[in-house]
């Protein structure tokens, strides 16, 4: 536990006018996790400074103390698109479903790409599903292409087949390869059969991280996925027989996830920029 006097000297600076103490005394109290400056470092959050407002949030999602999320849920509507992101990140990191309302609002309507992308992965987080309506219209509507990835990535997380529909249209619509793939690895997790027609199809993107993604999705719904397969190998398209024929490839061999790591999907994703 923090010795309570130096938690209580730092709160002091923190309340005082020098700003560069009440960094100092942020960083600490991060250092510290002490519950006791929770009610200081609330205060800081209307402060001048923004930085300063951004280092109290980041301290605050550090803590993790409940009662940082009403706070928090005001400073999704602060001045500052650094502010907001900062906000709206730690709500995802407390985890507390009452921000899904406040982060639903900022996902929709924040003019910040940033603010809305952190929106959306605090939201995956969650994985409420009272969330989910948003996130499909943020996945097939918002202009940035990040947004529309970590809308994916937390409709996946929430697991509810009622987005299926949704992640078929980004897999085998969005313009996107890095959306395309979240889409894909989101029916995965889903598991619903229902999706394995639309997987097929993406078996034969020229991406092939996208296509792998749709190959484990369906290798991870399994013999659910065998009756649609095999109706696909039938298909007049050739291309839907081709794509047939390799799921039953895929289908038929135990899935190595040393294999998997090979494909340095990670460094795929983390190469990717702004494309906004």
């Amino acid at each position: 536990m923090a010795d309570l006097s130096l938690v209580n000297q730092l709160v002091s600076d923190l309340r005082g006018d020098d700003q560069e103490k009440q960094r100092q005394a942020i960083v600490r109290l991060a250092q510290l996790r002490s519950r006791l400056a929770v009610p200081a470092l609330i205060e800081v959050l209307h402060h001048k400074n923004q930085d300063i407002r951004v280092l109290a949030i980041q301290t605050l999602s550090i803590i993790a103390d409940p009662s940082a999320v009403a706070p928090l849920l005001d400073s999704l509507r602060d001045r500052s698109k650094d502010v907001r992101r900062a906000a709206a990140q730690a709500l995802g990191v407390l985890g507390n479903e009452h921000a899904v309302p406040g982060l639903v609002g900022a996902l929709l309507g924040d003019e910040s790409s940033y603010v809305r992308w952190e929106a959306a992965k605090a939201l995956g987080v969650i994985a409420d599903i009272a969330a989910l309506p948003e996130l499909l219209e943020a996945l097939s509507a918002d202009t940035s292409s990040y947004v529309r990835y970590a809308a994916a990535e937390a409709l996946g997380a929430i697991g509810e087949t009622t987005a299926v529909d949704g992640l078929e249209a980004a897999l085998l619509h969005d313009d996107n390869h890095h959306v395309q793939y979240a889409a894909a690895k989101a029916l995965g997790q889903i598991a619903d059969p229902t999706a394995v027609p639309a997987l097929l199809t993406a078996l034969n993107n020229p991406n092939s991280h996208v296509w792998h993604a749709a190959a484990e999705a369906i290798w991870f719904i399994d013999e659910l996925a065998i009756p649609y397969v095999l109706e696909a190998l039938l298909n007049p398209d050739p291309l839907m027989r081709r794509a047939a024929l390799k799921a039953m490839l895929w289908l038929s061999v135990e899935y190595d996830d040393a294999d998997a790591k090979d494909r340095d999907d990670t460094d795929w994703i983390d190469t990717w920029g702004w494309w906004n």
